[in-house]
């Protein structure tokens, strides 16, 4: 059974987020577009390897979680966690355009495309046999040894794979359920019991990947990211202010809480932590008292003394 599904990953929001409020000639732009397309192209790809688990119905018992991530010390991602009695599978889905070539000494995965140009990735072998690595120290910690091992993922068939090493597992995502309803798993070490508290040890664990905020690593300075309320809409269109609302310039839409996405817009890009003055003039509020109430009403913790307080976002769900 699937105990945990996958979400629209809230980079791809950060990085539209970005590209709205930086200048069309930004010379970061590009650099910026590449990172949201990437993400895009990576998400298609889990949705493909979702769609391919819809009817996944094997003979064995197992849980199946869907985007799993643990922040420091151990630094994992996983597209798909799937749980057995006997061993733990990880997979890992890959949507990249071109001929995929694999290399060795050093490992690397190269792409070339139909232009003859080639973009080197790193080893998503290599990447999987270190991610197998730190997930079973870390389910150690859970008093766990079920083996683990790894599936790369291939999100379409018009990917063309060369030089993969014999050792390595790499399906197409139309042969996964297949291969994976058919698989012949080992002894049991987990009771049924064990196998689903596993699970919810995993599920409690996990925490959100977090890539906020964004503006620094594409070494954007906050002086060149533009304020004000966009509109929810159509996207572009600045709003504002009137008695009980916030009006579009462009297309006139009237909504009492976009002022609320451009405040997570402000830990998106910016910085994780915001006083009543920078609230006030990145929302364009009134004063310094409407930006407090605001940050209180909104999930924002205050730090810090009377003087120099701050606040930081705490959302109610994990």
């Amino acid at each position: 059974m699937i105990i945990k599904y996958r979400e629209k990953p809230v980079k791809i929001v950060g990085y539209e987020a970005l590209l709205k409020r930086i200048s069309p000639t930004h010379p970061k732009r590009a650099a910026v577009k590449n990172s949201l397309n990437n993400a895009r192209a990576g998400f298609g790809g889990e949705e493909r390897l979702d769609e391919a688990l819809d009817y996944f119905d094997p003979p064995y018992a197992y849980q199946l979680i869907q985007d799993f991530s643990l922040p420091a010390p151990y630094k994992i991602q996983v597209d798909t966690v799937l749980i057995t009695q006997s061993c733990v599978i990880l997979l890992e889905v890959k949507n990249i355009t071109g001929k995929l070539q694999f290399k060795q000494n050093p490992s690397a995965l190269h792409s070339i495309l139909a232009d003859g140009e080639i973009k080197s990735y790193k080893s998503p072998i290599t990447q999987m046999n270190e991610t197998a690595m730190r997930m079973g120290k870390f389910m150690k910690t859970l008093g766990c040894n079920l083996p683990i091992s790894s599936i790369i993922v291939i999100a379409h068939p018009s990917q063309i794979v060369e030089n993969a090493p014999p050792n390595a597992r790499i399906l197409a995502v139309g042969e996964l359920n297949f291969y994976l309803s058919n698989l012949t798993l080992s002894k049991s070490i987990l009771s049924i019991e064990k196998l689903y508290q596993l699970g919810h040890s995993l599920l409690a664990a996990h925490q959100n990947y977090q890539p906020f905020p964004l503006a620094p690593k594409f070494q954007i300075e906050q002086s060149e990211i533009e304020k004000g309320v966009f509109c929810p809409r159509c996207h572009f269109g600045k709003m504002t202010t009137t008695k009980v609302a916030w009006e579009c310039e462009t297309c006139r839409l009237i909504s009492k809480d976009a002022h609320i996405h451009t405040l997570q817009e402000w830990f998106m890009l910016i910085k994780s932590i915001i006083n009543t003055a920078e609230c006030r003039d990145f929302i364009g509020l009134k004063n310094l008292d409407t930006a407090k109430r605001f940050l209180l009403n909104n999930n924002c913790q205050p730090v810090g003394g009377r003087k120099h307080r701050k606040y930081i976002y705490q959302p109610h769900h994990k």
